[in-house]
């Protein structure tokens, strides 16, 4: 496909030609007058060149003819013979030469043959005379000699000779001349005839310029500047321009195009210009903030709808030009104008004239809190933004009242208390006495799993209320978390002001709550410390009160206790045994004693439950009482937890097929919700089968997201595996729980089987409880036998299993198969 080559003749392009035809006509006109002088020069050569020499073959002839006539003079005056001879020799070869250069002549200028044959005749006719004479000179004949020499024809023919020569000179000088005359009147009229043409030329040149200049440039540039002008002076952005003109590929058209472009352009420009004016002007009048825009003479520019509403502005005051003292007498007028009197308006004027940017707050008269951001601008005017912030002043004290404060009990939290604690102890250093009470509710974890969290914090309200009233005005109360609160006690005499409080307080809170229906009771222990004896910065008597409370609660709860310096290192030594157990988990020195089961249906050992022991390295063996709630307490109890299923079921593979392995669950493992999977990981590590593993749950496990733990308990027993209800009747034992969730085995406590035989009750109970499992087809296990006694009487109430110190204590896992290997004969009597 061949392109089309389209050529583009712009302005420059235009002028260009221009001024090459003018170079073109102007070399033509040099090269006819140079052809002009290079013509004449050829005739001044030519004529040079045939005159040059004809005048001096010319010249020579005359020389010669000279020559001829003093020889011939000579030989006439020789006395010697032989001179005359020889002068008169001269005389014929110097005609000769003559003759010779006249033919000379005759070559250059052939025209003038006539004339040169002419001379040649006289040269002919002087030799003739001259003949006569050089015989008589040569003959010894004196007379004929003289006579010779008186003839005077010699002398005319060499005067007519010389004659005709100076003639030709003549003659060839003014031909010469002639042509001379002639190529210089051709040149000149060549000449007048090239500088007319080239005058014609150039004029004819200049007025198809400006013709060019006029209609092409002028009048278009002038189209286009009177079309400038009437958009500048608001006219309308549409431009009819000529097709022809739009069409040109010069920069004219180009010109043209890109105005109308622009024009086009403009138009879009205004059109989008309105719309985003509109957008602007609605944005502004619809912002949350007052705006305004003031010059430098503080008359308005610009303000929006919410300026006009936050001050009553009427409509004629919101016109551009209103000064700003009318305004501001207009907010004073109608009450919205600062509640500080001593602002005045020259103030705010003043202000709002300023050249440093101001952010201020006004409250005004009629409640309202304005923030004010001023920003002045280049010109001398300012511009400012005006926020109603009164609500936002309101919700910001709120929220300061709320980082501070409980949101339950409207109590101060830890934050304020924290913050109370250290004013209260600045003024301890002046000699003011400062006490603090660490509180913790007794029980409350069994209210709020047994009632629900609404009953838990409706009682956490009202012992927000009753502490309210057991302290003084200046006195600081705080819940710190949970059911955890402090009092910080000042000015009163210690220590007697802050026991009578503490017990006060223990009175108070040991009174039942009626709370949403429900009777509740609840204790409280109380850890006192003091200042500066206990410590002298908030942090330190937190510590020590703590471990007040701490001491409290071991004791007994329900009391109070002071903080003692010996407590330190009780927790010490806790803080040691915990850093301890959690190496201990990774360093082996967990191990796993077991402790048969013996059916008294068979009398023989139907499974061993798993207690885990912990072998320290220098506490030696270390009680599971002392570890198990610290790990359940530090949240290792998971850890622990796996590790002896694990254990377990890995063990009880080497043991017979018919001898099952219980463990123990704690209840913080079924808020596991990977409890089931990691059943299944220790019954797949071992190959155990289900049946073989026996879960022991206590009754916590259940008072707390019933529906939950029973789905739990449900996918536990899919895998085959026994649940058992482990302390049944220590805790809150409901028979709701039996009927929920259909339990394998009941476990009867040792606390009802150690005082078995001087408490009747403890045998009525036993007796329900046996015959509550064998009616709900549930087996019942006897936990702490140590007496025959016992066995005999569990037997005969209807137990199914016994376990305790009568059959064996708890061995460790390498004594097992000896142990039911090697059972002794007393053993197998007891156990009947």
């Amino acid at each position: 496909m061949k392109v089309p080559i389209v050529f583009r003749f712009g302005i420059a392009a235009k002028a260009a030609v221009l001024i090459v035809s003018l170079g073109a006509l102007s070399a033509l006109a040099n090269f006819f007058v140079l052809e002009g002088a290079q013509s004449l020069d050829r005739v001044n050569r030519a004529m040079i060149e045939r005159v040059g020499p004809a005048r001096l073959a010319l010249s020579d002839a005359k020389a010669a003819l000279n020559d001829v006539g003093l020889a011939v003079y000579k030989s006439m005056s020789a006395s010697d013979l032989d001179d005359a001879r020889m002068a008169s020799r001269e005389a014929i070869n110097q005609i000769a030469a003559a003759r010779r250069w006249i033919s000379a002549v005759a070559d250059y200028f052939p025209a003038r043959g006539a004339d040169c044959d002419l001379i040649q005749s006289k040269l002919r006719y002087l030799e003739g005379t001259v003949r006569p004479l050089r015989d008589a000179i040569l003959s010894s004949d004196k007379k004929r000699r003289a006579d010779e020499m008186l003839d005077l024809r010699f002398d005319a023919a060499l005067d007519d000779a010389l004659g005709q020569m100076n003639r030709l000179t003549n003659l060839l000088g003014a031909e010469s001349r002639e042509v001379l005359a002639q190529a210089e009147a051709e040149q000149n009229a060549m000449l007048e005839v090239i500088i007319a043409i080239l005058a014609i030329g150039t004029s004819l040149i200049v007025l198809l310029a400006l013709a060019l200049v006029h209609y092409s440039q002028a009048r278009p540039l002038r189209h286009l500047s009177e079309a400038a002008l009437r958009v500048r002076e608001g006219g309308a952005m549409l431009l009819d321009l000529d097709e022809d003109l739009l069409r040109r590929s010069d920069e004219i058209g180009t010109l043209a195009r890109s105005f109308q472009s622009m024009l086009t352009k403009l138009a879009e420009a205004q059109q989008s210009l309105a719309v985003q004016y509109a957008r602007v002007d609605a944005a502004i009048n619809n912002l949350p903030q007052g705006l305004c825009m003031f010059d430098a003479e503080q008359n308005l520019i610009i303000c929006n709808r919410r300026y006009a509403e936050l001050y009553g502005l009427k409509t004629e005051l919101t016109v551009a030009g209103t000064p700003l003292r009318s305004i501001l007498r207009e907010r004073r007028k109608n009450g919205h104008f600062s509640k500080f009197q001593e602002m005045a308006l020259v103030d705010h004027i003043e202000s709002a004239s300023g050249r440093d940017p101001i952010y201020r707050i006004e409250e005004l008269t009629d409640g309202q809190v304005i923030a004010i951001s001023h920003q002045p601008m280049r010109d001398g005017g300012s511009i400012a933004i005006h926020e109603d912030i009164t609500e936002r002043r309101k919700m910001d004290a709120k929220i300061a009242h709320m980082a501070h404060h409980d949101a339950l009990t409207d109590l101060p939290n830890r934050v304020r208390f924290h913050e109370a604690m250290e004013m209260a102890l600045k003024g301890a250093e002046h000699g003011r006495t400062v006490s603090i009470l660490c509180l913790d509710l007794d029980n409350f974890k069994t209210v709020n799993d047994t009632l629900g969290h609404p009953v838990g914090d409706a009682l956490l309200q009202a012992v927000a209320d009753r502490l309210r009233a057991c302290v003084r005005k200046h006195d600081i109360i705080a819940r710190l978390g949970g059911d955890e609160f402090a009092i910080v006690q000042i000015d009163a005499d210690q220590p007697l002001g802050v026991t009578i409080l503490a017990q006060r307080i223990i009175a108070e809170l040991s009174a039942p709550f009626e709370v949403l229906g429900h009777q509740v009771a609840v204790g409280v222990s109380i850890g006192i410390a003091m200042a500066p004896t206990d410590g002298n910065t908030v942090d330190q008597l937190m510590k020590n009160a703590d471990m007040a409370l701490y001491r409290a609660k071991e004791a007994g709860r329900g009391i109070y206790h002071f903080f003692e310096p010996g407590m330190d290192a009780k927790l010490q030594e806790r803080r040691a045994l915990e850093i301890d157990l959690r190496k201990a988990i990774d360093g082996n020195q967990l191990e796993l004693f077991y402790q048969p089961l013996i059916s008294l249906d068979t009398n023989e050992v139907s499974g061993f439950e798993a207690l885990v022991r912990w072998q320290h390295p220098t506490r030696g063996m270390v009680s599971p009482v002392e570890f198990i709630p610290l790990a359940e307490e530090i949240g290792l109890i998971g850890a622990i937890g796996n590790w002896v299923l694990d254990r377990a079921c890995a063990d009880a593979m080497k043991w017979p097929s018919d001898v099952k392995v219980a463990v123990n669950l704690s209840p913080l493992q079924f808020k596991n919700n990977a409890l089931v999977l990691q059943v299944v990981g220790a019954l797949a590590k071992s190959g155990l089968p289900g049946y073989r593993l026996e879960l022991e749950i206590t009754e916590t496990v259940l008072l707390r997201d019933t529906d939950a733990t029973v789905a739990m308990l449900n996918e536990l027993r899919a895998l085959g595996v026994r649940i058992s209800m482990d302390d049944f009747g220590t805790g809150y034992s409901s028979l709701g729980y039996l009927r929920k969730f259909p339990f394998d085995k009941i476990k009867i406590d040792r606390s009802f089987i150690q005082d078995l035989e001087a408490n009747p009750d403890s045998i009525a109970i036993v007796r329900a409880v046996a015959s509550i499992g064998h009616a709900l087809g549930m087996a019942t296990t006897a936990e702490g036998v140590e007496t025959e006694a016992e066995l005999l009487q569990l037997r005969h109430e209807g137990c199914t299993e016994v376990q305790g110190y009568l059959f064996s204590e708890p061995r460790p896992a390498d004594e097992i198969l000896y142990l039911m290997a090697h059972r002794t004969p007393k053993l197998e009597k007891e156990a009947v």
